[in-house]
């Protein structure tokens, strides 16, 4: 009931397409389900509405399709108005956090057409993630049989982990990964545990959870060796090859039965069984491979999208609320090591139940290094990638945080725990997402400073108020700066605005690119005479020189065509301040353009100065 209450909470407070990779995710869905589930064929040369996604494994896709194929999504690129300027990935004070432009009266309830495909969708996610709920109390059960507060706060911790609960409610085929990878453990632990020698049901069972798994996600793959080898101890345990034979050839055919058409059809297209070449092609790939030192650079971001992070990749948590967070994760995961290591050396646990727990820990291992391949090819540093194993690392983090107590201790500490993610998953949706994507709302209107017009005297006028904040600032700054726009004659196209910082020599030192009112504004939907404030962040990159002064200058231009808007005297941008750029910071003093260049350990170019940035020929 906690869950599903937040799960609905959250549905609500994201819009359509704004979660993480729901804009690509459901057009996956739209297409088989209007292509009678024919699945496309993948090629980098050609971009499409599910880009990266239709290389996917197909199950979770499929069954969206299915539940949704009776709707009428003729609408999905009218609902689906991608904001071009979006900050993926990236978090900005000046907003652009959303990948689409709403359009209101299309997504207010009732819902129909493509919006009520997306809610149905969302509806089908929660209902997955109530069952890796359910998974994780059992699992907890069946590790600690004699904890049952135990296997009960762990399912709370996953029922109000916030990140679980902002995927749960979108379109994402992690939903359907994350429960099936977590029921494989569940049921490879329960034939770990039992002393007689498995059924022929335990090995169907497995091979089902397997094949659909392997049809849902790549990394279910990691656990096929993990199976094997609790079918080889088994074996060793019950001095018989049946276990591992049978066992292997009824699972094994099984996953392949399932799903090897898929890797099949991969491999003969694509030349790769799992299609990740064609993937990769489409998503991007990292200009050079991460190493050991750039991924321990990225911790953050993994820490911060397990625990809680929307959006984009670019709606955060407070930083303070992730403190806890890690605290709570890290001292738990590392004393539940702790309390393994202390009954395997006082041997206070059967093998079987040791083999059990050695499960659960070589799955977490495994979909870490599954995360580390995968983020050293491309920039993809979320811990939500670690959920296929998320039953078990919530069950070790309860077990550590209370193994060294008394019983009547045991369930009181895990109170404050619980509280505390119930707490911030509440506060999220309404304090943290749902402000994001809150529309700016008209001001009165004024007398325009300038107007920018288009060929059919369309026109839009900047007010006379600007303010510029602050008036100096260092290379690595944001400068903010606040304007008032006014739709002087209606708009047909979406224009986007913006702003440069140009040097005295007329080098544009810094540019920003949004769609107005943060992104969440188009100039199309405005009728004449709505005005708004809007204001704009230039970050002043690392690589401009200062000391210097620069102005900055804003204009209109059409994303689509390159085309401007003009001010009366013909020209295409309207200077509204200048600033101060100052030197950064240097251990070493005060000069300019402070770096730390290292020339091999002998010398150290600690800054430079540079008296002009452009040069004419034979100057």
């Amino acid at each position: 009931i906690l869950y599903l209450c937040l799960a609905v909470l959250y549905a609500a407070a994201i819009p359509p397409f704004e979660a993480s990779d729901e804009l690509w995710h459901y057009p996956m869905v739209q297409t088989l389900a209007t292509n009678g589930l024919q699945l496309p064929v993948q090629d980098p040369a050609v971009i499409t509405p599910w880009r990266q996604e239709g290389s996917q494994p197909p199950l979770y896709y499929l069954m969206a399709a299915v539940i949704t194929s009776w709707i009428d999504t003729s609408d999905m690129e009218y609902v689906r108005r991608i904001n071009p300027h979006a900050d993926i990935g990236v978090v900005r004070i000046d907003g652009s956090a959303n990948m689409v432009v709403h359009r209101t009266a299309a997504e207010a309830f009732p819902w129909s057409g493509t919006v009520l495909a997306v809610y149905v969708v969302r509806a089908f996610s929660i209902l997955l993630g109530l069952a890796t709920i359910w998974v994780t109390y059992y699992l907890g059960r069946e590790l600690f049989p004699e904890r049952r507060d135990a296997a009960l706060g762990a399912a709370a911790l996953n029922a109000a982990l916030p990140m679980f609960l902002f995927i749960s409610a979108s379109v994402n085929n992690d939903n359907l990964s994350t429960l099936l990878g977590n029921l494989l453990t569940l049921l490879i632990i329960r034939l770990a545990l039992r002393r007689a020698e498995p059924h022929l049901r335990d090995y169907v069972l497995i091979g089902i959870t397997a094949g659909l798994g392997m049809l849902a996600k790549f990394n279910i793959g990691f656990m096929l060796p993990i199976i094997g080898l609790t079918f080889a101890i088994i074996s060793l345990r019950q001095r018989t090859l049946r276990p591992l034979v049978i066992g292997g050839l009824i699972s094994g055919g099984l996953t392949i039965i399932i799903a090897g058409w898929w890797y099949l059809r991969n491999l003969q297209l694509y030349g790769d069984p799992t299609g990740l070449n064609v993937f990769l092609d489409i998503v991007g790939r990292r200009a050079i491979p991460a190493n050991a030192a750039q991924l321990w650079a990225e911790r953050h971001s993994f820490t911060q999208f397990f625990w809680g992070g929307f959006g984009g990749v670019n709606i955060p948590l407070p930083d303070a609320v992730y403190v806890v967070f890690n605290l709570i994760g890290g001292i738990g995961l590392v004393s539940g090591l702790v309390f393994l290591i202390a009954v395997t050396v006082r041997r206070a646990w059967t093998t079987e139940r040791l083999l059990a727990a050695t499960i659960t820990l070589l799955w977490i291992a495994a979909n870490f290094v599954s995360y580390l391949r995968w983020t050293s090819e491309t920039p993809a540093s979320q811990g939500r990638l670690m959920f296929g194993a998320l039953s078990s690392i919530l069950i070790w983090i309860v077990i550590g945080w209370t193994w060294f107590l008394r019983p009547r201790l045991q369930a009181l500490t895990l109170i404050p725990i619980v509280a505390w993610f119930v707490v911030t998953a509440a506060a999220a949706p309404l304090l943290v997402i749902r402000p994001v994507y809150q529309k700016p709302l008209p001001i009165p209107n004024f007398d325009s400073a300038v107007t920018f017009a288009d060929s059919q005297g369309r026109s839009i006028g900047l007010g006379a108020e600007v303010v510029i904040s602050p008036d100096s600032a260092a290379p690595g700054d944001d400068v903010l700066i606040s304007l008032r726009w006014q739709i002087e004659r209606a708009m047909n196209r979406d224009w986007s605005l913006f702003a440069h910082l140009i040097s005295q020599d007329g080098i544009i030192l810094a540019q920003r690119d949004v769609y107005p009112g943060g992104g969440l504004l188009a100039t199309s939907d405005m009728v004449t005479g709505f005005a708004w404030e809007n204001p704009v962040a230039l970050r002043i990159p690392n690589t401009v020189p200062a000391p210097q002064t620069a102005r900055i200058v804003v204009g209109w231009y059409d994303h689509q065509t390159g085309e401007r808007l003009l001010l009366p005297d013909g020209s295409e941008t309207y200077e509204v301040g200048e600033i101060s750029l100052i030197p950064a910071s240097s251990p070493y003093g005060e000069f300019p353009n402070p770096v730390s260049i290292n020339f091999g350990d002998q010398m150290e170019l600690i800054g430079y100065d540079i008296d002009c940035l452009s040069r004419l020929p034979g100057d």
